[in-house]
């Protein structure tokens, strides 16, 4: 089963998350990221000390859009004073927009050794460690912040930590739980939508879709997921006119990866090769788009290609257990057993009950004892 990630993109008051469009049993994971869920964080705060110069800088590059220059001006305003706890959640959230999650989660770290229990931070914890691979992590931060209030959205939030860690039961229950409170939530509609196909039901995810299309129309998201369920039910037609309806909307990387996905199920190889590269094109820092094309490599047997494609994905993102399947699952191809057996303790070291590292794990073994065994037979032969 796909295991499937929350990516948000924090702005200076609200942050847009992205979800994944998901076809679980078909093909390992799909990234399909796409606009869905708001995710509150505070604003920007202000504080009184000698470094007001520094922050004062550093709002004005933030709110200028010029990340960069902005958390070095933080980074400089904490150092001038090392306990204010402002400093550190602003640098936090600028490293978060410039996609820089492993700086986010240190100063995120050191401001709860400050503040051990703000809670706006351990919301902004859990989308940064979402980002890092670190799903079961993140669901304990999310736990924290819906004891403090729970609302609709911090619902679902959890709910889509729990599908990125294929807890898809847990997922309908926070969806639910969210609707209670809100039967117009978009994204609980749109969830529940993903949570079915997730178990296999695309009839119903389809039908879910469609109400959060009710609620809004034409939304990129609702559209990209329903042409993956078509394409699934063996409606193609309408997948073409609903990926395509999409892309009038919004031209976005994730959209086009979606769609590439779909051709590699038809061994469509050129076509989707041609939309993995305009992915690229819109966000070349994207490892999923590497990722993809390890998979599309490795399906036309070429086990080198994807071994490099997989490491280029971990290269941009080496906390995402993921890619480290991956590629042990190419290197087990491969009959290069041992660089499996290095990739997939790898992974267990981010997800220590990740139960394919543990399957892989032992087909590795397997095929090493069986090679020393047959070396072992030989010798004697001889």
């Amino acid at each position: 089963m796909g295991s499937y990630l929350i990516k948000p993109s924090a702005t200076k008051a609200v942050s847009a998350m992205r979800i994944l469009s998901s076809i679980t049993l078909i093909f390992a994971l799909t990234t399909a990221f796409i606009h869905a869920q708001g995710v509150q964080f505070h604003e920007k705060a202000g504080f009184e000390l000698e470094a007001q110069h520094y922050f004062e800088q550093a709002d004005q590059f933030y709110d200028a859009g010029e990340m960069e220059s902005a958390a070095e001006y933080y980074a400089a305003a904490f150092e001038a004073e090392p306990q204010q706890t402002k400093a550190l959640y602003n640098l936090a959230l600028a490293n978060f927009n410039l996609k820089k999650y492993g700086k986010a989660e240190v100063a995120l770290q050191k401001l709860f050794e400050l503040v051990p229990n703000d809670t706006a931070a351990y919301e902004l914890y859990g989308h940064t460690l979402l980002e890092n691979g670190k799903a079961e992590q993140a669901i304990s931060c999310f736990d924290l912040v819906l004891n403090s209030t729970p609302t609709d959205a911090r619902y679902v939030n959890r709910a889509l930590a729990y599908i990125s860690t294929q807890h898809t039961n847990e997922a309908l229950d926070d969806f639910d739980a969210a609707l209670r409170l809100n039967p117009q939530n978009f994204e609980a509609n749109l969830g529940k939508g993903i949570a079915f196909v997730e178990l296999d039901q695309p009839k119903l995810a389809a039908a879910w879709l469609e109400q959060a299309l009710a609620i809004r129309p034409g939304d990129a998201t609702a559209l990209t997921n329903l042409a993956v369920i078509n394409f699934q039910l063996g409606e193609k037609t309408a997948a073409r006119d609903a990926f395509r309806n999409a892309l009038r909307s919004v031209r976005q990387s994730d959209i086009y990866l979606a769609r590439a996905q779909c051709y590699l199920l038809d061994k469509n190889y050129s076509d989707a090769i041609a939309d993995a590269k305009e992915a690229m094109l819109l966000d070349g820092e994207n490892a999923a788009v590497y990722a993809f094309i390890g998979n599309v490599e490795l399906d036309k047997g070429d086990v080198a290609d994807a071994v490099d494609s997989y490491g280029v994905a971990i290269d941009l993102k080496p906390e995402h257990a993921d890619f480290y399947i991956r590629r042990a699952s190419a290197n087990i191809t491969g009959k290069m057993y041992y660089e499996a057996v290095s990739d997939l303790y790898r992974a267990l070291d981010l997800e220590p009950y990740n139960s394919e590292a543990r399957k892989l794990l032992q087909t590795a073994y397997s095929q090493i004892d069986a090679a020393i065994q047959d070396q072992s037979i030989t010798g004697n032969g001889h």
